[in-house]
């Protein structure tokens, strides 16, 4: 079993959970610091950057379901899982997430404060 930190599109509510992470064991609410959320049109993306901090969930997931969601991500072409260090609540969990590959627009940057990740709210905007 493998650790996730989802932080868009994989969110609870949002389009992509049930067809990839509806069985998936939910961990709980979750953070990852140095790092900053963009809005890349109908998903996100995340990037490192000193002093940041990106809202998200974690879930355990088996092989198959990491494979899935590796295609999702397009692993090693849109995004990169790389393995960061992930805060449920006072605890530090070692995690993999997908990492943006592309360049970001400084304006499309999502504070902290508009997190976590939400289809219609930012989609709509």
């Amino acid at each position: 079993m493998r650790t996730v930190f989802v932080y868009g599109t994989l969110l609870r509510g949002c389009h992509n959970h049930g067809y990839f992470l509806g069985g998936a064991e939910f961990l709980g609410d979750a953070d990852l610091v140095d790092y900053a959320l963009y809005n890349l049109g109908s998903y996100p993306g995340i990037i490192p950057a000193g002093g940041e901090a990106v809202v998200g969930e974690l879930y355990q997931v088996d092989d198959k379901t990491l494979a899935r969601l590796d295609r999702l991500e397009g692993n090693g072409w849109l995004y990169t899982r790389k393995k960061v260090v992930a805060r449920l609540g006072e605890e530090n969990l070692n995690a993999e997430v997908y990492i943006w590959n592309g360049e970001v627009n400084p304006r499309d940057k999502i504070e902290l404060a508009s997190q976590p990740w939400n289809d219609a709210k930012i989609m709509g905007r």
